[in-house]
């Protein structure tokens, strides 16, 4: 039996085998370059291995040298796989000692085919016959090429670039690969470099390069395949996490999707797909997701993922899709993403929510707080009836006064035309004077939504002092006006703002109606801050809030009046917190107390 013949077919066997299983592996991932260099690697080991057995048959010192050549053809390509590997699979190696080795192995090649007839021998001036395995071989017998020399030094620098790769691997944590690969690929240079100068000196018919490799092959092939073992279990344990969070998203009406952004392709799962209205095999991409989106949110949801990409911030968006008919659909977006070494963004992921039913409940209780809002209008006017009765009685009565005296005139053969036009103006002036205050109850009575805006404060109080000036001249009450004329203007709605005011000022006329009149004053005061906001203050000299109820005198329906409905203050708040701002109530030290709102400031022109 030839022990050469066959154990050197098997090593050729072994290799090809783990070169075909992990170019399979590497076409089914791309990613896995470590694969890919193993593959090569092992490929030429096995080409390597046939060769050199091929070798150790020849007949003539012109065959072994020709086979020789070739055999330093695949041993470069070992060597440069092998490099590439170790960084690849280690994640660590010196990059300049990597492309020194393979510039001393490219250096090799060249005095292996335009130098010498090999990379080993000037000249193979005869064949040794000696017994190797139960069989006669032949020897090669000749004087060594100097590029021996570069062959030498690149297994030195290979040495010290594996064993540095591995104490780096090992340092990171990586102890197990560190030792496989790092201790493998050291044992099998080191024992090459024996075997090859053992061959040169005569003692073995080659350099056993497929013994060597196989010693490489075994264990790092084994430390690969562990790896694509893994993955396979982590595939099956993904798969079932999968199913677990298919069945979690079902149970909580949850969307997860993930956006490939280099590709530009969005991977949904079947709910995300059905609210946006995509086929499961319909190939989805940002802008095409962006076009189902209704046009006035579609800008707004760019510009929000761009801020996610640019900022690294994550994700928060709402918008509505459009279907068919007037079943509209809400959705909010959270995602996060992913960046490489270098921060450019690769990869976002994220879940979506159907909000539907809370923007549906969001809009009928916007509805009720309107129509309570209103409601608490007609109220607070009704209090005022008295106040609003005296404010249009005033001019109506002179209306008439100025139209008795006008028919007085004209019954005068030579009626004075200079009077009856002054009593003309006074009338147009008291008729205005009325159409106001209609104008001012019409705008309070008006069911109405926010329509913000540029106001002056002085201007807004003003207003309302005028539509109190009854009640306060009824109660003997005195209300002081402390907005400067060059504050800010505020952003707000001004008819909603002016019942704000309204209802803090008749809280605060009912808290000081029981004491005496040097104690019967209100204010109204107005000032900037520092940080863009605007806080007005209405103050009294009551008995103040209890302290015990100060947190909870927004709450609906909470009162300290005997005769109170408990809306006001919560209605105020709510118009408060529509407007973006915040509402407090505080007592002051020397008696009374004090609500504080806040408004965004703003330009004239309404800009911030």
């Amino acid at each position: 039996m030839s022990w050469v013949t066959v154990g050197w077919s098997m090593i050729a066997a072994v290799c090809m085998s783990f070169a075909a299983v992990h170019a399979l592996v590497w076409l089914h991932s791309r990613d896995k370059l470590a694969n890919l260099l193993f593959a090569i690697s092992a490929f030429a080991a096995g080409v390597l291995t046939v060769i050199e057995m091929v070798a150790m048959r020849a007949a003539t010192p012109a065959a072994y040298s020709e086979a020789l050549r070739w055999m330093h053809v695949a041993a470069a390509i070992i060597v440069i796989a092998l490099v590439w590997f170790v960084r690849a699979y280690l994640q660590a190696g010196r990059l300049w000692l990597a492309w020194t080795i393979v510039g001393l192995r490219a250096l090799v090649l060249v005095a292996n085919f335009f130098v010498y007839p090999n990379g080993t021998f000037v000249e193979i001036s005869a064949l040794k016959m000696m017994p190797f395995l139960g069989e006669t071989l032949s020897a090669p017998v000749g004087e060594q090429a100097p590029s021996r020399i570069l062959i030498f030094i690149g297994h030195l620098l290979f040495l010290i670039y594996a064993t540095d790769a591995a104490v780096q691997a090992w340092r990171r944590g990586a102890r197990r690969q560190s030792v496989t690969v790092g201790g493998t690929i050291v044992v099998g240079l080191i024992l090459g470099l024996v075997f090859s100068q053992l061959m040169v000196r005569g003692y073995l018919p080659a350099p056993l390069v497929g013994f060597v490799f196989l010693m490489l092959v075994v264990p790092m092939g084994w430390e690969l395949s562990r790896d694509v073992i893994q993955a396979g279990a982590l595939a099956d344990r993904l798969r079932l996490s999968q199913q677990r969070m298919e069945m979690a998203t079902r149970a909580g009406d949850l969307g997860l999707w993930e956006w490939d952004i280099v590709r530009d392709e969005v991977w949904a799962n079947e709910r995300a797909r059905a609210w946006v209205g995509a086929a499961e095999s319909e190939r989805m991409s940002f802008e095409s997701i962006l076009q189902r989106i209704a046009s006035e949110y579609r800008e707004a949801t760019r510009e929000a993922v761009q801020r996610a990409l640019s900022a690294d911030a994550d994700l928060e968006v709402e918008f509505r899709i459009d279907a068919p008919g007037d079943d509209a659909r809400w959705i909010a977006a959270h995602g996060r993403v992913e960046r490489r070494a270098n921060g450019k963004p690769v990869r976002m992921r994220g879940i979506s929510m159907d909000i539907t039913a809370r923007r549906r409940d969001e809009a009928e209780l916007l509805a009720q707080r309107d129509s309570l809002a209103q409601l608490h209008r007609a109220t607070s006017l009704g209090q005022l009836s008295n106040a609003l009765a005296h404010e249009l009685s005033q001019p109506l009565g002179a209306i008439l006064r100025n139209s008795e005296a006008a028919q007085l005139f004209l019954k005068k053969e030579r009626p004075d035309l200079e009077e009856l036009r002054a009593i003309n103006e006074d009338i147009m002036r008291d008729d205005r004077r009325a159409s106001a205050v209609i104008d001012r109850m019409r705008a309070l009575l008006k069911r109405r939504s926010l329509e913000m805006d540029a106001i002056s404060l002085r201007d807004l109080v003003d207003g309302v002092a005028a539509m109190m000036r009854g009640e306060l001249l009824a109660r003997q009450a005195v209300l002081k006006v402390d907005v400067p004329s060059h504050l800010p203007y505020a952003l707000g709605d001004r008819v909603h703002l002016q019942q704000v005011i309204l209802n803090l000022l008749l809280n605060s006329l009912e808290a000081v109606g029981e004491f005496s009149s040097d104690r019967r004053t209100l204010t109204v005061r107005a000032t900037a801050c520092d940080d863009g906001w605007i806080e007005v203050a209405v103050s009294d000299l009551g008995p103040g809030f209890p302290p015990a109820r100060i947190s909870q005198v927004f709450d609906s329906f909470m009162t300290t009046k005997c005769e109170g409905t408990g809306l006001g203050l919560a209605i105020s708040k709510t118009i408060v917190d529509s407007h973006g701002g915040r509402i407090w109530a505080e007592n002051d030290p020397q008696g009374g107390a004090t609500v504080r709102f806040t408004l965004r400031a703003v330009r004239e022109g309404g800009g911030q």
